[in-house]
């Protein structure tokens, strides 16, 4: 019988970009599933060339096989759920050319000891963001009760190496703290003070 232990809600607006979340707990069997809660899609101009248009939820694990310089290459349209023991994974949120998108992830924990919902003793968020301040992808790391201690160190330097492998200009990753911020609402980097910003014309508020 099991037990759901964490959900988890991703939300990417606007473009390009991708929204993560990064959990570690105790080993544990497990199993894992993710899907898109909404989509919302805006036609342009019907002289408008041709682009693609899409929006991928799916899970990377230690099963996940690697690809080109040793950055995971899941199945990003089957790896939406999992079933294996493990301290950790993560959700993923993918998009292009969609005004919004958003994900629903839940950990079920399986074994014979299934308990009450896991705490969260320590999280944090980074921002991957452009030359021009634009916010291309989030990250957020969490440490459940009983998992592994945290790197911060380490999860910006895989975090930097992995969105360097996606985007095709110059990205830089920055922690950041969005209490306040509502997970839907679209923010920029101050390039100045690295922290979050309205997006010109806006406010946060």
């Amino acid at each position: 019988m099991s037990h759901v232990f964490y959900g988890v809600w991703l939300v990417r607006r606007g473009g390009l970009g991708w929204a993560t979340h990064e959990a570690k707990f105790p080993t544990l069997p497990i199993l894992a599933h993710i899907q898109l809660s909404s989509v919302h899609l805006q036609d342009g101009d019907r002289f408008q060339m041709f682009r693609q248009q899409y929006a991928l939820a799916y899970i990377e694990t230690v099963n996940t096989p690697s690809g080109i310089w040793g950055i995971p290459n899941p199945n990003k349209e089957t790896d939406n759920n999992v079933w294996l023991t493990t301290d950790h994974l993560t959700f993923q949120l993918q998009v292009d050319g969609v005004v919004t998108a958003s994900a629903f992830g839940l950990i079920h924990d399986l074994s014979a000891g299934a308990g009450s919902e896991a705490k969260v003793t320590y999280s944090r968020d980074l921002a991957i963001f452009d030359d021009e301040g634009r916010v291309v992808g989030t990250h957020r790391v969490v440490q459940l009760e009983g998992g592994g201690r945290i790197d911060l160190d380490d999860v910006q330097e895989r975090v930097l190496e992995r969105a360097t492998a996606r985007s095709d200009r110059h990205v830089d990753v920055v922690p950041v703290d969005l209490e306040g911020i509502p997970p839907d609402a679209e923010f920029r980097i101050n390039l100045r003070t690295r922290r979050p910003a309205p997006p010109r014309g806006s406010s946060l508020g």
